[in-house]
């Protein structure tokens, strides 16, 4: 009887330390640890005392010095119904970005939780604070075709905090999904924000190498102002080597006290070449109009246009390693430009290097 007992304790024994391996491993297959690290300078040539690009700059915005633009650790859970990301991030763009938040949301990149409610249909809903929907540009900065980020993108919310409800075509043409969120690049709502803002999605992909997008919000910015935005891109892989992203913004704002709507609008084109296995080169033209000062309204005097272009190279020096150069040039029709003496110019012109690590 004891070597019945002993023989049966060992194969329980067995049986619960095979089942906790096999755990494990499930567990190992499902989670991911990944990061990014950008370390970037700016030489700007009017050499602003404060070290601060423009006040519309969020990204790689300090200048004179040698600065991390993000640094960022995350956590990736994917199974067949569940999916989540928890990221934890410090540098220049999260001082910039979320300096609205409080405490230790000031270093939550990401932090969401995704269940797809259907076995057999690719239809998720998703909810926390998660990328934003709009504009085809990242923090990330080698997602993006160039090294800075386009005025578009840096005046237009980089994250955002709500709920998702998205969808996918078993042939993947088609991606649609619906929002509701805390506002316009908001983790907490502020006192002065009631309600939830709105917004959509909507990806059409007719080959491998084109994609239409078209994103919008709705939602109060304040207490007596309603804010209508529409974001619309398309990235044309016109080769193997050649890219070209083209991109539209429009946005209205109506004060509930003022019959009158003011706009702003923006139009970008960027272009990728791939010279060589391990080079590629980059340009940029953009174009940004708010004569009605709904986001420049706080810079004196009062900006109507600005007009920029850029040009750079990235280099592949190793696995998820790059060095970005970019030369960037901005023309507006205010001197909202600091210079070294405390005073202020129209036109801006910078140099920006980075190393770029993802792993």
């Amino acid at each position: 009887m004891e070597i019945k007992g002993w023989l049966a304790g060992l194969c329980c024994f067995s049986a619960t330390a095979l089942y906790a391996q096999e755990d494990k491993d499930s567990l190992q297959n499902k989670l991911r640890i990944n990061g990014y690290l950008e370390a970037y300078y700016t030489y700007d040539f009017q050499k602003p005392s404060n070290h601060e690009k423009a006040a519309f700059i969020y990204s790689n915005n300090r200048s004179d010095e040698v600065s991390v633009n993000l640094a960022m650790l995350r956590a990736t859970y994917q199974s067949e119904r569940v999916r989540s990301q928890v990221a934890f991030a410090t540098g220049s763009y999260m001082n910039a970005n979320y300096s609205a938040e409080h405490g230790v949301y000031k270093m939550i990149y990401e932090a969401n939780v995704g269940y797809k409610l259907s076995p057999k249909s690719n239809f998720w809903i998703d909810a926390g604070i998660m990328p934003s929907h709009i504009g085809p540009e990242s923090a990330i900065g080698t997602d993006n075709i160039s090294l800075t980020r386009s005025i578009s993108a840096e005046n237009s919310p980089y994250f955002e905090t709500g709920a998702k409800l998205s969808y996918q075509t078993p042939n993947e043409k088609w991606s649609l999904a619906i929002l509701a969120l805390n506002g316009w690049q908001r983790i907490q709502l502020p006192e002065s924000s009631q309600g939830l803002s709105l917004g959509h999605q909507v990806q059409y992909k007719p080959s491998e190498r084109v994609l239409l997008n078209s994103s919008s919000y709705i939602g109060n910015e304040g207490l007596d102002s309603l804010r209508i935005f529409h974001d619309f891109f398309i990235q044309v892989d016109a080769t193997d080597r050649l890219r070209f992203l083209g991109l539209f913004d429009y946005a209205i704002q109506h004060q509930s006290n003022d019959d009158d709507v003011a706009n702003y609008w923006t139009v970008g084109l960027q272009a990728l070449y791939k010279l060589l296995e391990n080079l590629n080169i980059n340009a940029r033209v953009e174009y940004f109009n708010d004569a009605d000062a709904i986001l420049f309204g706080s810079l004196a005097p009062k900006p109507s246009e600005i007009v920029g272009i850029s040009s750079g190279f990235d280099l592949h020096l190793f696995d998820g390693l790059f060095w970005r150069t970019e030369f960037r040039y901005l023309h507006s029709d205010a001197e909202i430009f600091k210079h070294k003496a405390d005073q202020y110019k129209s036109a801006n012109g910078n140099l920006t290097t980075a190393l770029c690590w993802r792993f």
